[in-house]
């Protein structure tokens, strides 16, 4: 057994209440607040406008630097939250398309000007290191949309090895045009409302974000007298080993990720509370889930709340991992459970309980969060209340 993980701070940058206090994002998560709006994509205003859960941000903010803008105010916000003085913490971060947003720019102005390096996806944990003066580990994780969540998974693994005893995870990912035109190809954007495990369900919406955590291992923060959220109990990663896109029908990675997070957590079937779901609102993506968690919980299924977020966020790429594990401390510690919202109409094949519209109290003591991306990149991580 190694080191338990402790959860210390969170910190998080949202189409809902941006800006905003923790408790703010809290209140409007629970009252179902709709954060996707018609608007037209960030760059090129072609004169279409498309549904995205969108943040603003000042406008002295220019769109070339809105990812490292929203990165930085999650990790001041996170920083803050956790009182954390230990400059020696290591940084893991998640991000798909790292600041698609400059890139898109420079290839828009080619020929224009001088020739600039690209910017690589890592460059973001260095640029946040040398800001917050941060000395430990420092990791870029790049799993699809699984992204946020193994960067929390890989960084809880580094506090419980003892390599480390504070390590800062998350992922930012933000707008483009580039992610909105390749998911318009593939038919994935739904053009009413975000429905996830709704009948008429019709695909996803984009969003954008930054979200943060504080691990450390119990002992460092028992000493520094921290608060602790929670407890990181598993994680797991898995692949499908099927399709660049499509998930493998059967969810057979994100099965498999499932019931090897519960292994680790010591958990059988009876020991999760409630369920973050990936939840995208596509037909595929919410059916495979339904499917995988009735394989691997059985008749406790039916049980278990689960609920998409991203009904009410959006699809936020690398962020979003880590916003969901943020949701699920925060279930934990206000025992409530956010709701899935647009839910109006039952899909037979989808017939577990999803939270339609309404939070609901719920003394919830463990819960879970999965992700599965493109690649058939899947992942399970399970928290649990502070003893």
């Amino acid at each position: 057994m190694g080191k338990t993980v402790v959860v210390t701070g969170i910190g998080l940058v949202t189409p809902l209440s941006p800006f905003g206090t923790i408790g703010d994002f809290w209140i409007a998560l629970c009252s179902g607040t709709d954060a996707v709006r018609r608007m037209p994509s960030p760059l090129l205003d072609t004169g279409r406008e498309w549904l995205m859960a969108e943040i603003d941000v000042p406008d002295y903010v220019r769109p070339e630097e809105k990812y490292f803008y929203l990165a930085d105010h999650a990790m001041r916000m996170t920083v803050s939250d956790a009182k954390l003085e230990n400059r020696h913490a290591g940084l893991s971060v998640g991000t798909v398309l790292g600041n698609i947003l400059s890139k898109q720019r420079r290839l828009m102005n080619a020929g224009n000007g001088p020739k600039r390096e690209l910017e690589s996806l890592s460059y973001l944990v260095p640029y946040l290191a040398a800001k917050h003066e941060f000395g430990g580990p420092q990791l870029t994780i790049s799993t699809a949309c699984a992204s946020g969540t193994d960067a929390i998974g890989v960084a809880a693994r580094k506090v419980m090895s003892g390599k480390t005893d504070v390590m800062i995870a998350g992922g930012v990912d933000v707008l483009s045009d580039f992610a909105l035109t390749g998911f318009h190809s593939l038919q994935a954007l739904t053009e009413t409302k975000v429905r996830p495990f709704d009948k008429n369900r019709s695909g996803l919406a984009l969003g954008e974000g930054a979200a943060f955590i504080v691990l450390e291992s119990e002992e460092h923060a028992m000493q520094r007298g921290a608060n602790v959220y929670g407890k990181v109990l598993g994680y797991s990663s898995r692949l499908d080993a099927h399709h660049l896109t499509a998930p493998h029908r059967e969810g057979r990675g994100l099965a498999a990720a499932i019931k090897q997070a519960l292994l680790q957590a010591g958990l059988g079937p009876a020991g999760i509370g409630y369920i973050n779901a990936h939840g995208t609102g596509t037909v595929y993506n919410d059916l495979m889930e339904t499917v995988v968690i009735k394989k691997v919980f059985g008749d406790y299924a039916y049980g278990i709340p689960v609920s998409s977020t991203k009904s009410m966020v959006g699809h936020s790429f690398g962020a979003a991992g880590a916003v969901e594990t943020i949701c699920c401390l925060l279930s934990i510690k206000n025992k409530m459970i956010p709701p899935t919202i647009n839910y109006e109409e039952r899909d037979p094949e989808c017939d577990l309980d999803y939270v339609p519209n309404k939070s609901r109290q719920r003394d919830v003591r463990v819960a879970m969060s999965l992700s599965a991306g493109f690649g058939g990149q899947n992942s399970a991580i399970i928290v649990g209340e502070a003893c």
